[in-house]
């Protein structure tokens, strides 16, 4: 026989479950299989086996797992060539208790405690369509919740490109327990009954925040302006016992899992606005962002903060574009950072016409709601692109009849592209600097094009789901330039929710 026919697909072999503890002995829940294995396994392949079968059960509760493997032949050759093992490889990323007996799996999956809840404090209870959910968070300080992490972070690296494992140093040690409090892990259970079965969990990092060094205004109302350090050290968090969320800092959601079986529940967005609203009340978190968001967490989060956006801040959901601003030549115009509009780059005025918007006050907003900046102004320009006219609003569907447009239609959606190529240039000006002005010109209006498409399918979908945000299968176009200022080449870090 070939080598080839020796080699299995290590994404198709290896099946995940959860199981439950019932009369007749454990239940598997569900069954679904990685969608990534090359973390683990060269080229997804392994060598050596026929009829390779790999199975990771998790008990559906505490996430206890258990390991095994079978198959119908092994490789033997007089060369010495050795079939992998697969037990060994597999030893790297899962915990010892994972490669226990199957009878000592069951036996301690029988003796987890009737009233057994997940580690750390319940956020939030949550009620979906007949169904119950909880949120539950803690700190990886904590060692019930560092247990249940080091359980269930195989999935990092099954369902996150370029994924890696938290709290752990270069050698594989668990960092110091000061750096561990800076992390919060959000675990989802749906609870059915008296028991809980395990749905998602997402991990924020608390990065200590820089801000101007003067001393707050009013003390008693902010608590956590930055003060200028006496010391160099001051720089860094310091050691030991401290509460990190009476620090000023910004949250970043750095992975988001929800598992395949419970996708397209809107389990994802129930995580997210947990996550999103609880640091958005914190006096402390002074931004919220995501580390490497993949499309479709992309698309989740849009939907999410454009849902709260428009039901929390009046300000924002009467947002529209003003139209007051003069009407400018076909060619030629100059729209400055503050949002005026000017006929020559030698001034910042344009009467008393204003801005397209009122960039300060927008400023002051994104401030208040703890939105990134580059995250804040897409959302603007979604929402100012929903107000326009019918007649010149960009639709998803592009073979949709529409009404004449009238001049003011036409000036006012010109103020709005804009708007939105102002954003663009800025953000990609090293690369459509490379570019004559000419190609430069055509390269920018086709993208502003793509998002246009990108924002009105966000749009459509939004206006499709009113409650609560679907959480998979959404896509961006791939462009020289994306919506966001960045080439679309991303390291995807996230998985869709």
């Amino acid at each position: 026989m070939s080598d080839e026919q020796w080699t299995v697909d290590a994404t198709e072999t290896t099946n995940i479950s959860l199981v439950q503890n019932a009369a007749k002995g454990l239940t598997r829940i569900e069954t679904f299989q990685p969608r990534f294995t090359y973390p683990i396994f060269e080229d997804e392949r392994i060598f050596g086996h026929q009829g390779l079968k790999i199975n990771i059960d998790f008990n559906a509760s505490d996430m206890r797992p258990h390991f095994s493997t079978s198959s119908t032949k092994k490789y033997a050759d007089v060369s010495g060539t050795e079939p992998e093992d697969v037990r060994k490889t597999m030893d790297d990323f899962l915990p010892k208790v994972a490669f226990q007996k199957k009878s000592d799996f069951e036996a301690a999956i029988k003796d987890v405690p009737s009233d057994w809840t997940p580690p750390g404090e319940r956020i939030k209870t949550i009620s979906k369509n007949g169904d119950t959910y909880e949120i539950w968070r803690g700190t990886l300080d904590n060692p019930a919740v560092r247990q249940l992490v080091k359980r269930i972070q195989i999935f990092v690296l099954f369902f996150i490109e370029g994924g890696s494992y938290i709290g752990i140093d270069t050698e594989g040690n668990d960092e110091p327990d000061s750096t561990l409090a800076r992390w919060s892990v959000y675990f989802v259970y749906k609870k059915q009954s008296d028991q809980y079965i395990f749905q998602g969990y997402s991990t924020v990092y608390h990065f200590w925040l820089f801000q101007d060094l003067t001393p707050p205004a009013s003390p008693q109302r902010d608590t956590t302006t930055a003060i200028k350090p006496k010391t160099d050290n001051a720089w860094e968090l310091p050691n030991g016992d401290h509460l990190l969320r009476q620090m000023a800092h910004r949250a970043r959601i750095s992975q988001f899992i929800i598992l395949p079986p419970f996708q397209g529940k809107g389990i994802g967005a129930m995580l997210y606005s947990t996550i999103f609203g609880l640091h958005a009340q914190e006096e402390a978190t002074k931004e919220v962002t995501i580390e490497d968001p993949n499309e479709d967490f992309d698309l989740l989060r849009d939907l999410c903060d454009m849902r709260y956006l428009r039901e929390n801040e009046p300000e924002f959901a009467s947002l529209k574009v003003n139209s007051k601003i003069p009407y400018l030549p076909k060619f030629g115009g100059v729209l400055h950072h503050d949002t005026r509009i000017t006929l020559s780059e030698g001034s910042t005025s344009s009467g008393n016409a204003g801005g397209v918007v009122d960039y300060e006050a927008l400023e002051k907003l994104r401030v208040k709601v703890k939105i990134a900046p580059r995250q804040f102004w897409r959302l603007v320009e979604m929402h100012l692109m929903s107000t326009l006219p019918e007649s010149v609003r960009p639709a998803a569907d592009m073979s949709a009849l529409k009404p004449a447009p009238t001049k003011v239609d036409e000036h006012v959606y010109t103020l709005w592209r804009l708007l939105l190529k102002q954003r663009l240039y800025r953000r990609n000006i090293s690369i459509l600097g490379e570019f004559e002005v000419t190609e430069r010109i055509l390269k920018l209006n086709e993208t502003v094009s793509n998002v246009e498409g990108e924002y009105a399918r966000i749009l459509e979908r939004l206006d499709a789901t009113p409650s609560v945000a679907a959480d998979k299968n959404g896509k961006r176009k791939a462009d020289m330039l994306d919506g966001d200022g960045a080439p679309v080449s991303k390291k995807v870090r996230i998985e869709d929710a």
